[in-house]
């Protein structure tokens, strides 16, 4: 996991498009979510009510760490922590306040899927998909798709998920 995590960073966090990203970490540990992975940390035992987007991101990447291969786990942490990042963004771009706080450590994840049009058109085709393989752009679509119904699925938000057929 710690070489997953570094590599994930790299990618992320010291890639061309950084300079785009919310936060500005200076390695992995500061990252919640890389750093919960590193440390194969237990799901928070909070009630689902009562859970951030935070802990709800990192859930995710432990229910599916054991169901598959670490080249798509790094696709799927990759991509938490570019959503994690365009939510922060979103919801903080009109703020005044300085220095910008992250939002997902403290709201819930009820509104995630509201941001998942903006995410792949506004965020990430603009930033030419943070430096991912053309055939990954596919993936991407399909993991935005499996977030939306396993949000659903475990009663992290109402918003259910109608594909166009």
């Amino acid at each position: 996991m710690l070489d997953l995590a570094k590599e994930v960073f790299h990618f992320i966090y010291e890639g061309a498009y950084a300079y785009k990203l919310f936060s500005h970490p200076k390695s992995y540990e500061e990252n919640p979510i890389l750093q919960n992975l590193v440390l194969n940390s237990e799901i928070v035992n909070k009630p689902k009510n009562e859970k951030t987007c935070d802990e709800v991101f990192y859930e995710y990447l432990y229910n599916f760490k054991n169901k598959t291969n670490q080249k798509f786990l790094s696709l799927l942490t990759k991509f938490v922590l570019l959503f994690r990042e365009c939510y922060d963004v979103s919801k903080t771009k009109d703020s005044k306040d300085e220095p910008k706080k992250a939002v997902t450590d403290t709201i819930p994840p009820e509104g995630l899927p509201d941001l998942c049009n903006e995410f792949y058109g506004e965020f990430m085709e603009p930033n030419n998909f943070f430096g991912f393989e053309e055939n990954d752009k596919n993936e991407i679509i399909e993991i935005i798709q499996h977030f939306c119904i396993w949000l659903f699925k475990n009663e992290y938000t109402k918003s259910k998920l109608s594909l166009a057929s």
